[in-house]
């Protein structure tokens, strides 16, 4: 007697065949998580086009800002458009001749919507011009005060002049490093135009100008000199020395009070640096 074997078939339902699909894809899933780490990808990533989190940030903020600007044209172009087509209307009914108290209505109209779409950028440019041409003014009032300042301040650097600290004392830089500067810079102030715009820098220039004089020549000589070469002074230079510190006092303090008031008049100047560290005389 012969036993025949059949090979049964199984037959599975479409919800068992999925499931069986499913669980095999996340077992793949998880040899190959196994196999290649995430992180190693990620570090790829990383070095070669930065750390992969900040994809998707940089690419939220890049739509934030093509949405702001698509916005903002849309915006454009319906300020644009309405009064023009205001203004088409107005003159149809113009033309046409039949429609009066209509035509009135639309030129009404395509003023205000030119005026409410232009009103903004029209009132902040009369504002940055208004202000520039207070800025101005304010420059060519105090222009007279400051070219005084430059050409005393010669009084110190000049090799005309006798009594200059070089004069005085021989150990000190070469004068040239700021004669030269002082004497271009009061001959560019001279035919200068007093505006605003080179107002301020020539401010901060001659600010420059007084802060290195003073700590590179006057502070050493007055304030960093060992005691024992102080104590070697014989008492003619030293009085000389100390008139010279007395003039340049009162030079610093009349330009600090000059330019703290400046720096508080207009807000284009506010910051404008006003202070000096001078030295004491010698006791």
């Amino acid at each position: 007697m012969r036993v025949q074997h059949r090979r049964s078939r199984v037959h599975h339902t479409p919800t068992e065949v999925k499931a069986v699909n499913f669980s095999s894809l996340a077992a793949n899933l998880q040899c190959c998580a196994t196999l290649f780490p995430v992180n190693r990808f990620a570090s790829r990533f990383a070095t070669r086009w930065g750390p992969v989190s900040k994809f998707s940030t940089a690419g939220v903020g890049h739509l934030a800002e093509d949405e702001k600007t698509n916005k903002q044209s849309s915006f454009e172009h319906v300020k644009v458009l309405l009064p023009a087509l205001s203004l088409v209307a107005y003159i149809l009914t113009q033309l046409s001749d039949k429609h009066p108290t209509e035509s009135k209505l639309l030129l009404g109209l395509t003023i205000f919507l030119a005026a409410a779409g232009y009103y903004r950028p029209l009132k902040l440019r009369f504002t940055r011009w208004f202000e520039r041409r207070r800025d101005n003014i304010f420059a060519k009032n105090a222009y007279p005060t400051f070219r005084e300042f430059v050409h005393r301040f010669g009084e110190f650097v000049d090799s005309r002049f006798n009594s200059t600290l070089h004069s005085i004392t021989f150990t000190l830089p070469n004068m040239e490093l700021w004669h030269g500067p002082w004497l271009y810079f009061a001959q560019r102030i001279d035919r200068q135009n007093p505006r605003m715009s080179e107002f301020l820098p020539a401010l901060m220039e001659f600010h420059l100008l007084i802060s290195t004089y003073n700590n590179h020549c006057v502070t050493p000589i007055l304030e960093n000199l060992p005691p024992n070469l102080r104590a070697e002074i014989p008492p003619g230079v030293k009085s000389s020395l100390n008139s010279f510190q007395q003039r340049f006092e009162r030079f610093v303090g009349e330009y600090q009070d000059f330019a703290k008031s400046l720096s508080q008049s207009r807000p284009i100047l506010q910051g404008v640096p006003y202070w000096f560290n001078t030295p004491k005389p010698l006791s």
